[in-house]
């Protein structure tokens, strides 16, 4: 049954290291290390971890080789245990930093984990947890470890137990009735002793071991512990992930328990038996295929030695979410009022009844226990909590973070010991002392992370005997037994029962499986001190497939190894499971038990497929043997080899002889089994140490099963040919034949491969035989082996040759197989004769290798051996012990077997059909047998099929007769099959033998495949669609196509070319993988998953982005910094990509530049002197430097979300340069410094950081406190930081930032950093309603503190900032409280005048915008806001007149009103509130109404009436007063037209509300890019611009209120044509605004540069990656942030506060469509046609371009002839929209060059002509020559190819390494059909090719049918009409269909039907 080979002497890999690192002594026992041997038998990553573990170090090897040592001598500590095991990897754990909900933690249950192997090493008090990556954790525990065991994800732990001096005290003294004082002092401490409570004779009968420890004395029975005990704690937890808590290890409560308690939880938890100690724990595999790589069930082992006890278990993950999104779930549910933490099995009997209140019966109340809270009030606070916790709140009270959780609970137990004598706590001192340490953050998180998960156990022991404290100890205990009564409530409200693990996750359920008893014979486990690890030893192993029955049934044998009772008990497991393979749902049964005295050693042997026991017994006498078993294999005697080696000398890692000099190397020992002690180490392969009484490791290889591939399928095949009774001996039976081989005196090639023909002979032999005619000669005899010597005669010289030969030609080969290669052709040329040269000699009695078998064959049978398989009682179904109708049906179903292993491996070419043993030696024996049967047909084809030499090698005659004949089964072809199968309609003739029904998918899995196939296609109409499905349900891959005969693979591959163009949008990801279509649905893909990364992303891609003259000035001038990250370079490469035409872009990155002195001319006048030619240009430039400092808030918008920055560096934030350089005399001018100091300008410094921070991108990792926080500048708060700060809030970076870093920035009181910071906080939680948010902004905030508070000395721009983000963090939320504060603040009237009233215009507008963000567009439906009148008292302040005496009060309120019934009402189109809104109807009105207030009345309006505004010069007139209309008539002439007159201050009106409906269209269609949009506002800029000519000298009042407020209406409109064209860099606007930003005249105010500015970014959103939506929130933030009034200097907050002009970020969005080269992630250039919503026109637009809003597009689709179209349908695939919004990138694939052969032909001779393909990463390769040219001219089999096929040959990797051409091409197999018909194909390839031809014409007819019926569907729509061809076309898209050119050409076909014809001919 096995083969056993020595491996030498075995010693750890680390040894040598150890000792020459002197961790080790030299010669060091066995005893002063521990070795441990892992081996991974998951069929990825097989391999062998060794771990060598020293007392203070650990030696990681790994496949024989040093990997790395890890010492622990500076923890003072010893090693408990090293050990491997897996843990979700530290790139994983990163993840959940993240507020993706589809990254939630991984769980060990389906193949989605991503698990990373880890060394755990576990010392005292903590865990080392080394990821084999690198990142390493430390993980303190709360008590001290014994053990622990490797689960398949993380660790099971088992504390140590203290010893309990109060356990006796239930042995002496019977238990005193519950409702008894005197309970409360006997109880003992542990709850285990509660399992019986009297003292009891029922257990004498077998006596158990006293669990009594050595320090126990009986003396103190009475006295409590001094300190607590630890036996609340369960004994195991768990560790799933070093960056999470323990959890704990629950098992499910017994039910009959449950059941006696009335209203006890199903939730609550129920540990195991605190004596359950662990001991192994295993993942089971699955046999089933289907079943490979999905969830494993897991066993785990546990012993209990005060029961004596083994236990089995069935292991489950309990899922919990992430803590670190959600927080983690307290593990009981509050709803039950009663819970249960006993242990299983604990009895519960009726008690005598309670006082209903524990608490009084005491007298008093527990210390420190404070009575819960209802359910509702502990949820709250527990969310709260939660949030704390993820901020990062630190508890006062010294529980660390790890506690957090349960903070009340870990509270209580603070409050209980702290007033105990510390001088008690002795045996926990090294935890404790330090309870708030934090140690060092781990690597891969940036949580703080803190020594000891619970902060030291608080165990509250008791000193002095007052009552309360006597009570603390057993008051768990007496709980528990009362709740187990089941009479008593209550307790569950007073958290009487908080433990410090009450907070952990439920990670791990145990489900028992069954209990067995150890049956020991003394008390030694009781009383050891060893783990039990260690006192046994467990391995499992899995039944063979056919143990497995058809009801997915797996069975499983638990071993249990027991060295000091020499006894080996093995437990039958049974795991049925469903086909969901949901290891959960995997019903584990109790099976039986066996026990085997005697065993001294025993463990599992694993090699290949096979598992078995090897044992090492002992008998009576004293004898040991070893031996393999199983309870499906016979038992097996392993005899040693006669020699042990020392060293295995072969091996690559030898090193020199292990052992002493003197013996020498090549010396081996005898082994003796008398001195084997014990077995070690056992290792794939069937590799096991075993161990001899010196304690030396002798290492021996038992092999299983064949090392041959091919014969262990052969044995496979038999095997499920034969009855399984028989089929399970099969392999004992092999080895017997190889056993028997080695017997006889001859030399045999591949002794397995003869064993398993003779096996197969034996089996016909085995039906009788009547005559066996055999030739002459003996057997030849083994002989020396011997070198070919010419000089020593010619009968030696013809011996060594036909040895040569034998080997040469193994098996039935009749020539070698090297002879077929082109470089021997010429032998097989020159004479036919020549391969005579390779048989053997005649004359002295060679024999053929079958000759020899078929005598071998006899001999066997004849022997005892062969006897017990073929003899009269033999077990084979042939033998004669069988009946004659079952030996003749397994003779057929053996050789049908047979055959189809032969015909599957024709369908795959990767199968080597001259190698032995092979496919000829397979053939032959089948030849063979076919002729004793006298199957004629059979044997006929079969000769056909074997080497054209076969008859002469077979010359001899072996005659054999069989008497007992089967009848002749038809004969089956498996390429005839496929032949009709495919090409044919459904036929019943193509059937497949029925025996491979009983095959195992594993034998013939391409049969299988293809019977499926066909099985599908006969329920189809065989299009296509149908073919390319059929395909992908019977399992065929691309992997499988590759390999397929290319007769076979070409139908395939022509309905995969059928449907590759537009695949059906409703295929899965498996089916777009089939037809290589991956790139569909790419949109859904996240570019991080593309590492492959064009080397040429950075080039620039069109020659004007770089001229002579800007390459000869600084590079930094066109890029404010170098790219930092991948991921921004590929953004500048889209950004190069838009705009490559012209210089657009620079131009506007020049004007917004800060870093450089701008340049500005100055021409003196004749008259002036120089002195005042120097001081015009001083006045200048300081005007000047005016605009530059406004230019932040511009450049914010330009760079938006395009930096991705490096976390090691520090963010660089540009200032301000603002020296000019004068012309023409060229100086540099510099301002004056006292007029810029940073107080003066603060908030251009304040934009400035809002600029930088906003050019990182919403998608950057890793900005997080501890990123914020290394930016922070030295000890002074900073304007630039304060901007930096709200930029950060804005991105939703803050959204993570820790609660004292707010404080930290907050505690200064610096204005700019608390307005920066508190706005940011509020955008970054916007609408989320944040408790602790709100606190912060309210404590900024007068109006919202508590009544009586104390004033706040804050700056009123604080408050403001808090309002607002009041509204920000409310947004949509429609909270009462805040809109009544809101709208109190907005109609507050002071009592008195103050000099700086905190109620400025500013703060109130604030109040209005927060008013109408609470109730954004929530007008028609106010809800519980109508009693508080929000609409009338709003419309009063807005437009109805005021008080005389609060007039001047009250006006600063009316814009607030204005803009909060504007955001309240938005897009409601409620006509009467825009009525009431609208600007006055009388003109006398206009007197009483401020101009901007008019602007924002109709603005309002028009947002109310959304749908109604249309972009048009009629509009505009029909909504302007009617006495202002006939300055628009006609719209060409200029306002101010001499017919019209001048305008005035009277016209002030028409001027804003002009302005305010080109806002209003604006807002309308912002971002939309509308052209006509466009064209009407630049007629409105044009006539403003006007208007704002510089003032003249002799200009009045009147002319300057006008020009003034036509400057304010320019900023306005300039602004709103930008939002329009936002993110188009449009070139019409851009000369409009350049001219504005020209401007330098001293009107020209500060906010007039800023909204140039900002109306410059706009138009350049985010370099034109971005633009603006036009949802509620946009609009909203649009018109906060483009507020209409301006401010007049850098510091003048009085009307806007100025950091709200950044609100735009909340408006924009990422809409810039970029198609990306699937294989090179570069950026392509392709046309996209896009449809829009109640549109049947198509727009045409070349990527990367801007899309209209994604709720008007119907769908987007590619139009290039270079790569494979995609077609998004937003309409159909909302989803799509979802993952637009997060990544904008198309991933197209190149088209292979056969797709079209004529545009393939054009590309090709363009290439060579050296056009380019117009992509934008266009290649150098491409257009130069390509360098492979001259093949084509040169091989004779190239020379015919057409243009096209050359392009499919050389075009491989366009574009670089493209995943779409490594699949066969075309061309790959026109070049083998063609070289078939030119060699003269076998038999096998003229049948294939005959079904190729078949197929051809079959699909010619199909692709003749879809032209017909296009042409019936042309003539219907020429009857239809012109109309409607629009919509015929898009209706005739439909599914593929036959037509065209197929895969393979149809010249090709018939070049090849020629080729036939012709060799046919000769």
């Amino acid at each position: 049954m096995a083969s056993v080979t020595s491996l030498g002497l075995h010693q750890p890999t680390a040894l040598q290291y150890a000792l020459q690192e002197q961790l080790l002594p030299e010669n060091p026992p066995a005893s002063s290390y521990d070795w441990n041997i892992t081996v991974d038998h998951s069929g990825d990553e097989e391999g062998e971890d060794e771990l060598l573990v020293t007392k203070d170090t650990v030696i990681w090897s790994r496949g024989r080789i040093f990997r790395k040592c890890f010492g622990f001598k500076l923890e003072k500590e010893p090693i408990i245990q090293a050990l491997l095991t897996h843990f979700p990897s530290s790139e994983q754990a990163d993840n959940t930093q993240d507020n993706d909900p589809s990254r939630r933690r991984v769980r060990f249950d389906k193949d989605e984990n991503v698990l990373s192997k880890a060394l755990v090493v576990f010392l005292k008090t903590q865990a080392h947890v080394y990821f084999l990556d690198g990142t390493s954790h430390v993980v303190h525990m709360p008590f001290e470890v014994e053990s622990a065991c490797a689960a398949p994800q993380g660790v099971i732990i088992q504390r140590r137990q203290r010893p309990d001096a109060g356990l006796a005290a239930s042995l002496k003294f019977p238990r005193v009735p519950h409702n008894s004082f005197i309970s409360s002092q006997l109880s003992p401490v542990s709850t285990r002793a509660s399992q019986q409570s009297t003292f009891t004779t029922d257990t004498l009968g077998k006596p158990k071991a006293l669990p009594i420890r050595l320090n126990s004395q009986f003396d103190n029975l009475w006295t409590v512990p001094e300190e607590k005990s630890d036996s609340q704690w369960p004994r195991l937890v768990a560790l799933t992930d070093p960056l999470l808590e323990l959890g704990l290890v629950v098992t499910q409560t017994d039910r009959s328990t449950k059941s006696k308690g009335r209203r006890s939880s199903d939730k609550s938890p129920s540990f195991l038996d605190r004596a359950e100690e662990i001991v192994h724990v295993e993942a089971i595999p699955h046999h089933h295929p289907y079943r490979k790589g999905e969830g494993k069930p897991v066993l785990a082992v546990t012993i209990n030695r005060e029961t004596s006890m083994y236990t089995v278990w069935k292991l489950t993950y309990i899922p919990n979410d992430d803590p670190f999104i959600n927080g983690r779930k307290v593990t009981q549910t509050r709803t039950d009022r009663r819970r249960s933490s006993m242990q299983p099995g604990l009895p519960s009997g009726a008690t005598t009844p309670l006082h209903p209140n524990f608490r009084e019966s005491f007298g008093a109340p527990l210390p420190g226990k404070r009575p819960r809270k209802s359910e509702k009030v502990e949820k709250s606070s527990r969310t709260l909590e939660n949030l704390e916790s993820s901020l990062g709140i630190e508890k006062e009270s010294g529980v660390t973070r790890r506690t957090s959780r349960r903070v009340s609970s870990m509270l209580a137990r603070a409050d209980l010991s702290a007033s105990q004598d510390r001088t008690t706590f002795s045996e926990q001192a090294q935890i404790a002392n330090h309870p708030g340490v934090r140690r060092d953050t781990s690597h891969g998180s940036h949580r703080g992370r803190t020594s000891g998960v619970f902060s030291g156990p608080s165990f509250t022991g008791a000193a002095n005997l007052g009552i309360n404290t006597l009570l603390e100890a057993p008051v768990d205990s007496l709980l528990e037994e009362l709740r187990a009564g089941g009479d008593f409530e209550g307790f569950h409200t007073m958290g009487l029962d908080d433990h410090d693990f009450d907070g952990l996750a439920q990670e791990v359920l145990f489900t028992k499986v069954h209990s067995f008893p150890i049956d020991n014979s003394n008390v030694r486990y009781s009383l050891s001190k060893e783990p039990a690890r260690s006192q046994c030893k467990v391995f499992y192993l899995t039944g063979p497939e056919p143990v497995d029955d058809d009801h997915n049934r797996q069975q499983v044998l638990v071993g249990i190894q027991d060295p000091m009772e020499k006894r080996l008990q093995l437990l039958t497991l049974h795991l049925q499971s469903n086909k969901s393979s949901d290891p959960d749902r995997t019903v584990v049964t109790f099976g039986q038990l066996r026990k085997a005295q005697n065993v001294i050693d025993s463990c599992k042997i694993v090699d290949g497929e096979m598992s078995m026991i090897l044992v090492l017994s002992q008998s009576t006498g004293g004898q040991r043997e070893l031996s393999i078993q199983a309870p499906w294999a016979q038992l097996t005697s392993i005899a040693l080899p006669p020699k042990l080696l020392l060293a295995n000398i072969r091996n690559l890692d030898y090193y020199g002889g292990l052992a002493n000099r003197e013996v020498g190397i090549r010396r081996a020992v005898t082994p003796i089994i008398g001195e084997i002690t014990s077995l070690r180490h056992p290792k794939l392969h069937g590799i096991v140490d075993i161990l001899d009484d010196t304690q030396q490791h002798h290492q021996i290889r038992i092999q299983l099963q064949p090392s041959s591939p091919r014969v262990m399928k052969v044995l496979k095949v038999l095997r499920s040919a034969i009855p399984a009774t028989s089929g399970e001996r099969l392999i004992a039976s092999w080895w017997g034949v190889i056993g028997w081989l080695r017997l006889q005196e001859d030399d045999f090639t591949d002794l397995e491969w003869s064993a398993a023909i003779i096996q197969i002979l034996s089996i016909y032999l085995a039906l009788g035989v009547e005559e066996a005619m055999l030739p002459g000669g003996s057997t030849p005899q083994r002989r020396s082996r011997g070198f070919l010597r010419s000089s020593s005669g010619a009968q030696i010289d013809l011996a060594d040759w036909d040895a040569m030969s034998m080997y040469e030609t193994p098996g039935s080969l009749t020539h070698p197989p090297w002879i077929e290669n082109k470089a021997w052709q010429w032998i097989m040329e020159e004479d036919d004769s020549s391969l005579a040269m390779f048989r053997p000699s005649p004359g002295r009695g060679n024999m053929s290798f079958l000759t020899l078998h078929i005598k071998y064959a006899l001999a066997y049978m004849s022997s005892s051996y062969g006897n017990v398989a073929c003899g009269s009682e033999g077990y084979l179904p042939t033998s004669p012990s069988h009946d004659y109708a079952t030996r003749t049906r397994y003779a057929q179903d053996i050789f049908l077997s047979l055959h189809l292993l032969l015909e599957e491996q024709k369908l795959s070419i990767a199968t080597s059909h001259v190698s032995s043993p092979g496919l000829i030696d397979l053939r032959a024996v089948l030849l063979q047998i076919s002729q004793w049967l006298k199957w004629r047909e059979w044997s006929a084809i079969y000769e056909l099929e074997m080497p054209l030499d076969w008859p002469e090698h077979q010359s001899e005659s072996t005659a054999v007769s069989i008497s007992l004949v089967p009848t002749e089964p038809a004969y089956w072809d498996v390429f005839d099959w496929i032949r009709i199968g495919l090409s044919q309609e459904p036929n019943p003739s193509a059937f497949v033998p029925p025996i491979r029904s009983a095959m195992t998918p594993a034998i013939v899995p391409r049969i299988r495949m293809f019977e499926r196939l066909f099985q599908k296609l006969s329920l189809r109409k065989r299009t296509p669609v149908d073919f390319v499905e059929a395909m992908y349900q019977s399992g065929i891959t691309p992997i499988i196509l590759e390999s397929l005969p290319e007769y076979v693979l070409v139908p395939l591959q022509d309905a995969i070319a059928q449907c590759q163009p537009s695949p059906p949008p409703r295929w899965s990801k498996g089916l777009l993988n089939l037809v290589n279509r991956s790139d569909v649905g790419s949109v859904l893909t996240q570019s991080d998953n593309l590492h492959v990364r064009s080397t040429n992303v950075l080039a620039p891609t069109h020659v004007a982005s770089w001229d002579f003259n800007s390459l000869c000035r600084n590079v930094m001038e066109f890029n404010d910094g170098p790219s930092d990250d991948v991921a921004e370079s590929d953004k500048q490469a889209v950004i190069r990509a838009i705009f490559k035409e012209d210089r657009r872009l620079d131009e506007i990155k020049m004007m917004l530049n800060t870093t450089k002195p701008r340049t500005v001319r100055l021409d003196p006048s004749p008259g002036w002197t120089e002195p005042y030619y120097l001081e015009q240009q001083k006045e200048m430039v300081t005007r000047l430097a005016n605009n530059t400092l406004s230019i932040p808030a511009g450049r914010s918008l330009m760079n938006y979300g395009l930096r991705f920055p490096l976390l090691t560096q520090k963010f660089h934030i540009n200032g301000f340069v603002l020296n000019c350089t004068v012309k023409p005399s060229n100086v540099t001018v510099g301002v004056d410094k006292s007029l810029f100091t940073e107080e003066k300008i603060a908030w251009a410094f304040f934009h400035a950081g809002v600029a930088g921070g906003l050019s990182i991108s919403r998608q950057a990792k890793g900005i997080d406190t501890s990123w914020i926080l290394y930016n922070k500048p030295g000890n002074d708060l900073s304007n630039r930081h304060a901007g930096f700060l709200l930029a950060l809030g804005l991105n939703g970076h803050l959204k993570g930032v820790a609660k004292w870093v707010a404080f930290k920035y907050l505690t200064p009181k610096h204005t700019m950093t608390s307005i920066g910071l508190l706005l940011g906080l509020a955008a970054s939680y916007i609408g989320t309603t944040d408790s602790l948010i709100t606190r912060l902004l309210s404590v900024h905030v007068t109006r919202m503190l508590p009544r009586g508070a104390a004033e706040l000395n804050l700056s009123p721009l604080t408050q403001t900032t808090g309002i607002m983000g009041i509204g920000l963090l409310y947004c949509n939320s429609q909270h009462r409280r805040m809109s009544e504060i809101m709208m109190s603040e907005i109609e507050y009237v002071e009592t008195d005048d103050e000099e700086e009233p905190l109620r400025t215009e500013c703060y109130r507008l604030a109040a209005g915008f927060a008013l109408g963000f609470i109730n954004l567009g929530k007008g028609t439906d106010l809800k519980g806001l109508h009693d508080m009148r929000i609409t009338e008292k709003l419309l009063t302040l807005a437009s109805a007149t005021k008080k005389a005496e609060h007039v001047h009060i009250l006006d600063r309120s009316t814009a607030a009103a204005v803009v909060a019934i504007a955001l309240i009402y938005m897009k409601s189109e409620d006509h009467i509130v825009a009525r009431k809104i609208d600007v006055p109807d009388a003109t006398l009105q206009f007197d009483y109404v401020r101009p901007d207030i008019h602007l924002l009345r109709t603005v309002a309006r028009h947002l109310i009436l959304w749908s109604e505004i249309e972009p048009t010069h009629d509009w505009i007139r029909r909504n302007l007063p009617s006495r202002y209309r006939s300055r628009l008539q006609p719209p060409a002439h200029p306002p101010d037209h001499p017919s019209r007159g001048p305008l005035d201050s009277t016209h002030l009106p028409f001027l804003t509300i002009l302005a305010g409906l080109c806002f209003s269209i604006a807002l309308r269609y912002a971002g939309s890019g509308n052209l006509r949009v466009r064209d009407l506002l630049l007629s409105y800029i044009h006539k403003y611009y006007g208007q704002c000519r510089s003032a003249s000298p002799k200009e009045t009042f009147d002319e300057r209120c006008v020009r003034v407020t036509a400057q304010m209406c320019l900023n306005v409109v300039a602004l709103s044509c930008a939002t329009v064209m936002a993110g188009t860099c449009d070139l019409k606007v851009l000369r409009y605004l350049r001219s504005l930003h020209a401007r330098n005249g001293p009107d020209t105010s500060y906010g007039s540069h800023m909204a140039t500015h900002m109306a410059m970014g706009a138009l350049s959103l985010g370099c034109g990656t971005q633009t603006f939506n036009t949802s509620n929130l946009a609009i909203a933030s649009l018109l906060v942030a483009f507020y209409p009034v301006f401010p007049d200097s850098v510091q003048d907050n009085k009307s806007h506060l100025q950091a709200f002009r950044h609100f735009w970020v909340l408006a924009t969005d990422p809409r810039c469509l970029v198609t990306k080269d699937m294989a090179t992630n570069a950026p392509v250039s392709v046309p996209v046609a896009i449809r829009l919503k109640d549109s049947s026109e198509e727009e045409v637009r070349k990527t990367p371009c801007l899309l209209p809003p994604l709720s008007d597009i119907q769908g987007v689709r590619t139009i290039s002839p270079e790569f494979w179209n995609l077609e998004l349908h937003f309409g159909t695939h909302p989803e799509y929209a979802d993952a637009f919004q997060h990544s904008q990138a198309l991933y197209l694939r190149r088209r292979p060059a056969s797709d079209s052969p004529f545009a393939t032909t054009m590309l090709a001779l363009g290439r060579q002509s050296g056009v380019g393909s117009g992509g934008l990463a266009e290649l150098s390769a491409d257009t130069a020559a390509q360098p492979l040219e001259w093949l084509f001219d040169t091989v004779p089999s190239l020379r015919k190819l057409t243009h096209a096929e050359r392009s499919i040959v050389l075009d491989r990797g366009v574009g670089g390494p493209d995943v779409s051409n490594n699949a066969v091409s075309a061309v790959d197999v026109r070049l083998v059909l063609q070289n078939i018909i030119h060699r003269g194909g076998n038999r096998d390839d003229l049948l294939g090719l005959k079904g190729l031809f078949e197929w051809a014409e079959w699909r010619a007819g199909k692709t003749q049918e879809t032209e017909r019926e296009k042409e019936k569907e042309r003539e219907k729509e020429r009857e239809v009409g012109e109309d409607n061809r629009n919509r015929g076309v898009a209706e005739r898209q439909g599914p593929p269909r036959w037509t065209g050119e197929g895969w393979l050409r149809e010249s090709i076909v018939e070049d090849l039907k020629g080729g036939v014809w012709l060799a046919s001919r000769e």
